[in-house]
């Protein structure tokens, strides 16, 4: 019985280590994409990190990753976890214009709040450019080449699909679950 058991078991954790290494995530997308029961995954993240065949960050997230993973990439993953942070760099990527907080707000359904701590961030993160006009300011990215390039490296998913999410103006609409 003890042999059928570790037979089990050794597919969960070469699984784990696979989906840490090609690309950083949460434990619990790490849970969902390994579909291992989650003391599993921990039993052998906790082998990983003993042996600094991967790492982790403890935040408001637990991100396991790469140690071969830069830190710009890394810090990238950790601020896309916001789903707002997240929509209005989709949004801008997609936008062939600079936009507005007004029309990002519009775009994105997220609230005018949620919208400016999410401009702000990502200004100080120097991701964004905001351009002024009276009596309103627009933003773009700045470099959309390297954002493609990180989106690539964190969420294969979103970069493989971006031609699938769309901007659709008066009626404004964002399908951020590609899965569905």
């Amino acid at each position: 019985m003890q042999y059928l058991s570790n037979q089990k078991l050794s597919p969960c954790k070469e699984s784990v280590k696979q989906c840490v290494l090609k690309r950083p995530m949460t434990f619990m997308k790490l849970v969902s994409e390994t579909q291992c029961a989650s003391e599993t995954v921990e039993k052998y993240l906790s082998e990983f990190l003993k042996e600094t065949t991967i790492k982790q960050k403890k935040g408001k997230f637990r991100i396991v990753y790469s140690p071969e993973l830069e830190k710009d990439i890394l810090e990238f993953y950790e601020l896309l976890l916001n789903p707002t942070i997240k929509a209005i760099v989709i949004v801008l990527l997609k936008s062939p214009n600079e936009l507005s907080q007004i029309e990002l707000v519009s775009i994105t359904e997220k609230s005018n709040p949620s919208i400016s701590r999410g401009l702000k961030l990502l200004l100080e993160k120097r991701i964004i450019r905001r351009n002024y006009h009276a009596p309103y300011s627009t933003y773009k990215i700045n470099n959309k080449e390297d954002i493609f390039e990180k989106l690539h490296k964190t969420y294969p998913e979103i970069y493989h699909n971006i031609d699938g999410f769309e901007l659709c103006y008066p009626q404004p609409k964002i399908f951020l679950d590609i899965h569905k």
